[in-house]
């Protein structure tokens, strides 16, 4: 989800790509408190021992409602199908707002009275049911929707576009609030297996919501809206949008696809499709999500609803939501679009486990911002990197990670700065460390196909990255997204001719917290009348010393040159005493021994190396052994086939005594 203040839609639609592109928080900030007390009744009722919603899991829900684009009033019932997941189940527990008035419920075929307190409807089963006991009940009520509470207003809102005069009724359930217009479990973890959604309402006006337009049916006066899915679906995720919309239908064809194309279908307003500026702007944005829609299913797996569509439909809000397979927004902007394209895989594919875990959602939908950037729209990436990047160090520290004390406190769950920015920002940078994008984005492909259509943590991500890449993370983890603040590197080189020297030292904003950030960094290294090289250096202490066989002048050394980490970076210079302390501290025959060529590519050879037996071993810049070989009477080696990078190489004697240890670049 992303939110705009609706001021832009006056100031103007071309530039929102420069300002900050995460936007929901100000807005979650003001209006989930409502939830809070949600919560506080969910809690009581757990310990009074009647959390009855957690003996169910629900199967298949049928919302068929009442609703006009000019009232937030709602009529109509919503049929449950569940099956019970205790041992038994005597009692069925949903939420509906107290605003609503029950009608009448029916359990399977028989009529019952719902126990009601507060919010939680009670319905007694005619007897105790046995675990796997599937059953129905079926809600008739009616009643006005409440104001606030949602993620981005209220959980159904009833507005007007202030840019094209359209009335709009639409539902935005984010976080805790899809029992303000139906009623529900509200359980993340219980995705529903599938749902429809029908709609009777005036016959000018059209209603979009999640799946496939299967029916419009003439109702009297009016025309009923008929939309299916079969894919399972989180609560928050299902929608409805009601207003005087046209039709505007596009089609992706993602590689995966042999003989058919994914529909986009679009429902914008009537007082826009045919307005100039809205063409000239708005619809130049929305044009380009086919190609967004390919790039992603190459990165991250088939666009996960392709038997359906993906689609919009225009609200009156500052932003947009990521409804399954319809996204709710305001207005089309690049990157707004992305980031809700991207939700598609990364909170309603896979969602988030539970709130504190919202890093699922919204920092792999950042991330796919920085993606869309890179690839498609490269002459923004920078910007769109450095923005967030420079949003995180507005302030020294803050965590991605929050206590479950803290899945109510809004203003934490939803964090511009660390949700969105530094969330997304880790996750570069977590590519940068695992330094294969073949490896990568095939872990990113593999993930979503391990939790598709289930939910996942934090926790359960990082377990699945180690586990496919070999790589041991917790570190990385236990610094950037449970840790705080970011690095300032300082570096001093010096250089003789023949040989370069680095000192790469680091201080964190939150030394009390995280006093070392071990990932990896790279410099770029300029000299006079040669190329700039890239080295990726590692890095395990807070002083770091290297020694590269890199001849010439170094004329400037570049911190972090693609970007790929949060950080500060103070002015490289250099410092004349640094290397000669470790020159002149060498033995006469190891100063003696040279290795070349370096850069290598296929084979090294070593001069002066007078020992008849030694070893020489290959470490890679995590301090991986990559190769070792025995070195008899012959110092020309064959190297085997390493990724370009830095490597450090070390030769032992006879009685394994290092006697030569040196950064080797591999550079094809």
């Amino acid at each position: 989800m992303k939110h705009f203040a609706l001021l832009v839609l006056i100031i103007g639609l071309n530039s929102l790509h420069a300002q900050n592109p995460h936007v929901c928080s100000k807005s979650k900030i003001e209006s989930l408190q409502r939830s809070r007390v949600l919560q506080a009744q969910w809690n009581a009722a757990a310990a009074g021992g009647l959390h009855h919603e957690k003996k169910h899991d629900t199967r298949f829900v049928h919302l068929n409602l009442n609703l006009e684009r000019n009232t937030n009033f709602i009529s109509g019932h919503v049929k449950t199908v569940a099956r019970v997941s205790a041992a038994s189940m005597d009692t069925f527990m949903v939420f509906l707002h107290s605003n609503f008035t029950i009608d009448s419920v029916r359990f399977n075929t028989q009529f019952t009275i719902p126990v009601i307190q507060d919010s939680a409807i009670k319905i007694a089963a005619p007897q105790a049911l046995s675990n796997g006991t599937q059953f129905t009940v079926t809600i008739y009520y009616k009643g006005t929707a409440p104001t606030g509470g949602a993620a981005i207003g209220s959980g159904y809102s009833m507005g007007t576009s202030p840019s094209w005069g359209n009335q709009v009724t639409w539902s935005l359930s984010e976080s805790f609030v899809a029992y303000h217009w139906w009623p529900c479990k509200q359980d993340l973890t219980d995705k529903i297996d599938s749902s429809w959604v029908f709609v009777t309402t005036d016959s000018t006006n059209r209603v979009g919501s999640n799946g496939i337009l299967k029916n419009i049916v003439s109702v009297g006066s009016k025309k009923r809206y008929e939309w299916k899915s079969q894919y399972p679906i989180d609560y928050y995720l299902i929608s409805v949008a009601t207003a005087k919309y046209k039709e505007y239908n596009l089609y992706s064809k993602p590689q995966y696809l042999i003989n058919d194309s994914i529909l986009i279908q679009n429902y914008i307003y009537d007082g826009a499709i045919n307005n100039s500026n809205w063409i000239n702007n708005q619809k130049v944005q929305l044009n380009k999500m086919p190609q967004v829609l390919r790039f992603l299913s190459e990165k991250y797996g088939m666009y996960p609803f392709y038997k359906e569509k993906y689609g919009h439909c225009m609200a009156p809000l500052g932003g947009g939501m990521e409804h399954q397979t319809m996204t709710t927004l305001g207005f089309f902007d690049y990157y707004i679009n992305a980031h809700e394209l991207g939700h598609q895989w990364w909170g309603d594919q896979v969602t988030c486990k539970t709130w504190q875990d919202i890093w699922i959602n919204e920092g792999f939908a950042s991330y796919t911002e920085h993606l869309v950037a890179q690839y498609l729209d490269p002459t923004n990436y920078a910007a769109n990197l450095n923005s967030a990047h420079n949003a995180v160090m507005n302030q020294p520290g803050g965590s991605i990670f929050f206590t479950g004390n803290d899945t109510m406190n809004t203003p934490r769950i939803f964090d511009s700065r660390l949700t969105y920015d530094k969330g997304g920002a880790i996750i570069h940078t977590l590519r940068f460390v695992t330094a294969n994008d073949s490896l990568w984005f095939k872990t990113l492909r593999d993930f979503q196909n391990n939790f598709k259509h289930s939910t996942a943590s934090a926790t359960d991500f990082k377990l699945f990255y180690q586990q496919q890449t070999g790589i041991n993370v917790n570190p990385f983890f236990n610094e950037w997204y449970y840790g705080e603040g970011y690095p300032t590197y300082s570096v001093r080189y010096n250089y003789n001719g023949i040989q370069s020297f680095f000192q790469i030292s680091q201080s964190t904003s939150m030394p009390n917290v995280t006093p070392l950030f071990t990932n990896p960094v790279e410099l770029k290294i300029s000299r006079s009348g040669k190329a700039d090289t890239i080295i990726r250096f590692s890095i395990s202490t807070a002083i770091q010393n290297y020694t590269l066989a890199l001849s010439g002048s170094i004329t400037a050394v570049t911190v972090d040159p693609n970007n790929w980490i949060i950080n500060k970076a103070t002015p490289s210079v250099r410092d004349i005493s640094l290397g000669a302390t470790d020159i002149t501290t060498l033995n006469e025959n190891t100063l003696k021994i040279t290795l070349g060529p370096n850069p290598a590519q296929h084979y090294i050879q070593f001069l002066n190396l007078n020992e008849s037996h030694c070893t020489i071993v290959l470490f890679d810049s995590k301090g991986a052994e990559v190769f070792n070989a025995l070195i008899i009477n012959s110092n020309q080696i064959k190297l085997p086939h390493l990724a370009n990078g830095i490597y450090t190489v070390r030769v032992l004697d006879e009685n394994f005594k290092i006697i030569y240890n040196q950064a080797l670049i591999r550079e094809y």
